[in-house]
């Protein structure tokens, strides 16, 4: 019995050790990043230790040859991630319970054309997107990015939440009703609360996906102080080499948002992911 449970602790800690091991290795590219970042200019060649000999935040603070500072393209970025977002949950949500609750023989039809409209590049539609922005004025327009990246974060919405909300007992509906729910209290007060691991793990989703858009930014955005920040990666690689500090204080910057995102989320992206997936 001794032995047995000496053996059972042994196996945990080796376990154990493997996992931060792990853990190790998967984070250390990230705090290479953010400690290259804050090293001196030429550091990373010429005296590459694993601490900065002296911390400095000139690569955060610095002002590119535009006079632009990095935190004009985070909050540009702010600007297009959160409102193509906030776009996708107003309009994404309700209709994913549509498309689920409601019969018709249209759904398959919209199901399909959603699935070819993840399944097609983004570079696809930039030509007639274009053309239509540039007649109403939405080049180089914050609006403009908006409504291209949701272009692709709807249909990837719908298509997670459908089968969300296929999952939850119609019988809860019925019972809203007879309590003198109508149709849209119904959804609000009922649905939505139900659907919110779900909900939390789709919006999730389509902000990872708008925050690192380059292809619609690159297309639309023309004047300097209206990139964001995935456009500004290439500054840091001039003619004469690669600036790694400035270029990792932009990676830091892009990266860090979407970590604490996820770290704050995690329970609802996991539970989210997870649910429907085993059937009692």
């Amino acid at each position: 019995m001794k032995d047995r449970k000496r053996m059972e602790g042994r196996r945990k800690a080796a376990l154990t050790a493997a996992g931060i091991l792990v853990t190790c290795v998967f984070l250390f590219p990230l705090y290479w990043m953010v400690a290259t970042s804050l090293r001196l200019p030429g550091e990373s060649f010429s005296n590459p230790s694993f601490f900065p000999s002296r911390i400095v935040f000139d690569s955060y603070i610095l002002k590119n040859e535009h006079g632009i500072s990095l935190f004009t393209y985070l909050k540009n970025s702010v600007v297009v991630s959160f409102g193509a977002t906030a776009l996708t949950l107003v309009l994404g949500v309700p209709a994913s319970y549509g498309l689920a609750r409601f019969k018709s023989r249209m759904i398959s039809v919209l199901l399909f054309i959603f699935l070819v409209a993840q399944m097609l590049p983004s570079s696809l539609i930039l030509t007639p997107l274009f053309v239509n922005f540039n007649k109403l004025g939405l080049i180089n327009n914050h609006l403009g990015v908006i409504l291209s990246d949701a272009t692709i974060t709807i249909p990837f919405v719908v298509i997670i939440l459908r089968t969300y909300f296929k999952d939850i007992p119609k019988e809860l509906e019925e019972a809203a009703i007879i309590d003198g729910c109508g149709p849209l209290g119904t959804f609000i007060r009922i649905m939505v609360p139900i659907s919110y691991p779900g909900i939390v793990t789709a919006t999730s989703m389509a902000l990872f996906m708008s925050w690192g858009d380059m292809v619609f930014s690159l297309t639309f955005l023309n004047q300097e102080k209206l990139k964001t920040l995935p456009l500004i990666l290439y500054k840091a690689m001039g003619e004469l080499g690669v600036r790694w500090e400035i270029l990792m204080a932009y990676s830091t910057v892009v990266v860090l948002p979407i970590v604490i995102v996820f770290i704050c989320l995690q329970k609802y992206i996991v539970s989210g992911l997870t649910a429907g997936s085993v059937k009692g």
